[in-house]
């Protein structure tokens, strides 16, 4: 029985030793979703991959999770951008607002008015609208002075 015991005692040990610290340490690792988790040190937010590498450094105010497409908003100092699951920034965090994306593209918001952001952070509608709404197929409706318009895409 103490040989069992003796055993089991050294199985134990050489699994709990054998288990290996990926990441550096976090105040907070939340759920990974798409294979990257929102982290959290010193009350400032960043991103790791399922292997526990750092992919975005924890410098921003608030990040939303990642998306199958591999974006998240990145939140700094009130205002709010687009960054990749690199860490590559595809938008600047200069807008007041950014909508989800609906056909590829959002709406943005910045000093009051509106304009149109494709998924790669093109604008495609200058910011100048009071108010901009992505319709079915893609097609964009803007109201400008009261009154309402269909709009192309500038290319």
């Amino acid at each position: 029985m103490k040989k069992v015991i003796v055993f089991i005692f050294v199985v134990i040990s050489l699994q709990i030793n054998s288990q290996t610290q990926v990441s550096s340490k976090y105040d907070k690792i939340g759920n990974f979703y798409y294979g990257i988790a929102v982290v959290k040190l010193n009350g400032q937010e960043g991103a790791i991959n399922t292997e526990g590498k750092e992919v975005i450094k924890p410098e921003w105010d608030r990040l939303s999770g990642f998306g199958k497409d591999g974006i998240a908003f990145a939140h700094k100092n009130g205002l709010v951008g687009l960054i990749d699951k690199t860490g590559k920034l595809i938008a600047k965090p200069e807008y007041e607002r950014i909508g989800n994306f609906k056909y590829g593209k959002a709406v943005v918001m910045k000093n009051g008015k509106q304009g149109i952001m494709t998924i790669d952070g093109k604008i495609i509608v200058e910011v100048k609208y009071d108010k901009l709404k992505v319709v079915e197929g893609g097609a964009i409706r803007a109201t400008e002075n009261g009154q309402e318009v269909l709009i192309k895409e500038e290319k």
